[in-house]
């Protein structure tokens, strides 16, 4: 069975926690999102969008009347995540994709609240330790009518695509950052991967569709490393490989604002994306973010504006726009900067 297409059941155990009843394939917590963490700080009813590296989620949460649950109601989970690998466009297919499955996880979780003996099977054993997938402890008729209804809904929700199709097999599509060394690069993805966080533990955070994408968008966020830049003979860059940027669907481009010197460099950075964009005649938006370390700014946006050649930008199709930000401390303009790209590219 591929495992690039999971469904899993998971419970809140009032002993244990978090935990899996079922799930049709061995979860990785470095390479799948933590159910359990997600389960343990969301008890709201209702369905979410997830995102975790390769892999993006679709979950419902609802209760089960139960007689022997804490407070007379169990707390269910269904989740069902795919690689975002299976999409031409990762970054909106999947998650519409995703969203087309609410109504099957919706009516699994009916089935699941008049499923006969469930409430019951997940209060026995009760001296057991944590562990995947209790279903082995339960009875063959339990078990049996149980991955009947599971597989039903994992058969309908997955994909009728063949897994030996070349969409699995090539890279997902990336926003590469790139720029000169030192000028914030590392502390602007590990920025934003606070931010989406510090979205995901606020409840009264409307999860719209700007945000949920904008998720989708973070997770394929990627720092392009000088291993995909070729050297000439004198050492000097000339040319970014091809295979790093194929998949791109846009850039960030970071530079230090805060000294002159790094114009010249950030320039040079530019001209390389640019150069390729332009030998495959193809729409690509670039942002560029001065970083503005401690808030000191030497470089202004004419300054920038004057610099960049506008009007072979304008001839590969391209769209650019400058923001002034303090990496560090200035979430509100990196979100703002980060939406104006994600508009562009969908």
């Amino acid at each position: 069975m591929s495992k690039d297409s999971i469904l899993c059941v998971s419970y809140f155990d009032t002993i244990l926690g978090p935990n899996t009843l079922y799930c049709n394939s061995t979860l990785n917590t470095k390479e799948h999102p933590d159910l359990g963490r997600i389960l343990e700080f969301t008890d709201e009813e209702g369905n979410f969008v997830f995102t975790f590296r390769k892999y993006q989620t679709i979950n419902h949460i609802f209760y089960i009347n139960s007689e022997f649950a804490r407070g007379g109601k169990e707390l269910i989970m269904i989740t069902y995540m795919i690689r975002a690998a299976y999409f031409k466009d990762e970054i909106t297919d999947v998650y519409n994709y995703l969203l087309s499955k609410t109504p099957d996880l919706e009516k699994y979780a009916s089935e699941l609240k008049d499923f006969n003996g469930l409430t019951e099977f997940l209060h026995s054993h009760k001296n057991r330790t944590n562990q995947k997938n209790i279903l082995g402890l339960a009875s063959k008729k339990f078990k049996k009518d149980f991955l009947n209804i599971f597989n039903r809904y994992f058969e309908k929700m997955t994909p009728q695509i063949s897994i030996t199709s070349h969409l699995l097999a090539k890279d997902l599509k990336k926003v590469y950052v790139f720029g000169p060394e030192n000028a914030g690069k590392t502390t602007f993805v590990k920025n934003l991967e606070v931010m989406q966080f510090l979205q995901y533990k606020n409840k009264s955070m409307k999860r719209d569709l700007a945000n949920k994408i904008y998720d989708f968008l973070i997770d394929n966020i990627e720092i392009l490393t000088y291993e995909c830049i070729e050297d000439d003979t004198n050492g000097k860059r000339v040319k970014l490989y091809e295979d790093c940027l194929d998949n791109a669907q846009g850039f960030i481009l970071i530079f230090n604002a805060s000294n002159k010197d790094s114009i010249k460099e950030t320039i040079e950075m530019f001209r390389l994306v640019l150069n390729r964009c332009l030998d495959k005649g193809e729409f690509m938006p670039i942002l560029i973010i001065g970083n503005k370390f401690q808030d000191k700014e030497e470089i202004t946006p004419d300054l920038i504006y004057k610099n960049f050649d506008m009007d072979e930008l304008a001839e590969c199709g391209l769209l650019m726009q400058y923001f002034s930000i303090n990496v560090l401390s200035e979430n509100e303009k990196i979100i703002e900067a980060i939406r104006w790209l994600l508009k562009k590219i969908i």
